[in-house]
Parts: structure tokens; sequence; C-alpha cells
């Protein structure tokens, strides 16, 4: 694969990652799925690595054995060890390459960074690990838009769980984030694109599930059960 070759990979995996954001589809599995395309690796996964928390694999390629033996294996090693490129041996896997993207400071969620981990049982060849290297200033430069749109998926996942415990729809969940922004009932008819008297339903029933009668004291209950973000 020549510098022309390893160019045209590159820009592909720019836009099919674009694509998946623009699409609000997860993206980190992109990373992984095009570059083990491009070198012939028979595994790959997309692990997340968070201050305080084990580490999270957020895709994986097959699904299996196979993936999870290549996840332990950069555990072993670290996850890098602080590394941006890693190579090593592993077994049955045969090579693993661990690339971690550094995060553009000021970008991205704070004390969080990814891995990508490939595995390919005869190695890589040179020009396979010239590809990843190169690969690198593009993971970099577009790291601080995946992250954060899977912090965020994240995140309302919580938000959708805790708000289940509480009985509450997803539309309600809609509807009492947007009151906690100090919005009307009015205007979250328009920006749900629902009528005055659904929102107002709506507050009713969040009101009675939540056991409250005004919106200070649900907005005040919804912070202390993780419905709604803090004010910053």
């Amino acid at each position: 694969m020549d510098q022309g070759q390893r160019a045209v990979e590159i820009v592909d995996l720019v836009t099919a990652v674009a694509e998946s954001l623009r699409a609000n589809r997860p993206a980190g599995g992109v990373f992984c799925a095009s570059l083990a395309r491009a070198t012939g690796a028979e595994a790959s996964a997309w692990i997340a690595v968070r201050e305080g928390e084990e580490p999270e694999v957020l895709w994986a390629q097959p699904t299996g054995p196979e993936s999870e033996t290549l996840v332990a294996s950069a555990l072993d090693h670290g996850l890098g060890l602080g590394k941006q490129f890693l190579s090593a041996r592993a077994g049955r896997l045969g090579q693993i390459v661990l690339l971690t993207p550094d995060e553009v400071p000021g970008t991205g969620p704070a004390n969080a960074h990814r891995v990508l981990a490939l595995a390919k049982r005869r190695g890589f060849t040179e020009s396979e690990l010239e590809l990843l290297v190169a690969s690198l200033p593009a993971l970099t430069w577009m790291l601080s838009a995946v992250m954060a749109a899977s912090e965020h998926a994240r995140s309302l996942a919580a938000q959708v769980a805790a708000a289940k415990k509480l009985g509450l729809s997803e539309r309600e969940l809609e509807v009492l984030q947007l009151l906690s922004q100090g919005l009307l009932a009015t205007s979250i008819a328009s920006r749900l694109a629902l009528s005055p008297r659904t929102v107002h339903k709506h507050l009713g029933n969040i009101y009675e599930k939540m056991g409250v009668h005004d919106r200070l004291v649900a907005v005040q209950l919804a912070r202390q059960h993780g419905l709604v973000s803090s004010p910053a």
C-alpha cells in the first residue's frame, strides 16, 4: 500500500465517521470496521476508558470469544500504557495493535479517552502498520466529536433508565427536561410539536408520578434522581 492508497483509505474513514455522526449513529465502530477492513484484521474493538470506572467495550467485531480475548489482551497491555501506538504479540490472536488517539485539549469529556484495538493472526504487514500510524491524526481530529456523541448517548440512556424507575415515559422525560430549562408549557409544546393541552396533561402525569405539586419541586427532585442535568 503506497502513500496515495493510504490517503484514500484515511479519507474514506473520515467520510464514513462524519456520515455516522450526521445520522446520529455510534461512530466508534466505524473506526474499527474501516481499519479492520483495510488491514485484514480478524478482530477489533472500541474501548472507553473513564477515570474512576472500569473500561467499557462500546463496539466489538466479531461478537464472541475472539473479541473478548482481544479486549482482555488490551487490558493486559495496559490499554496502550499511555502510548498512541502499541504493537505486541498476543498468543493465538497473533499480533495486536492498540491505537490511543490524543484528546485535543479543551474538547470532549474530561478524563476520558478511547482505545482502538485490532488483532491479526498472521500479523500486520509493514504497509498495514504504516496505515494505522498514518490514521492517528484523523482519529485525533475526529475524537472529540465522536466522544461527545457517545457520552451524550450514554447520559441519555442513564436518564431514561432513571425515569422508568419513577414510572415516567420517554415523552414525559422530554417534557421534564425542557421544564428544567425554564420553558413554559407553550414553549415546550412548540419544541416538541405538541399542543399546549397535551403538554399540560403530561405535566399533570409527571407531578402525580413524582408526588409533587409544582414545577420547582419537580425539577429539584428530577436533578436528585439524575433525570436532568444540573445547571452549570
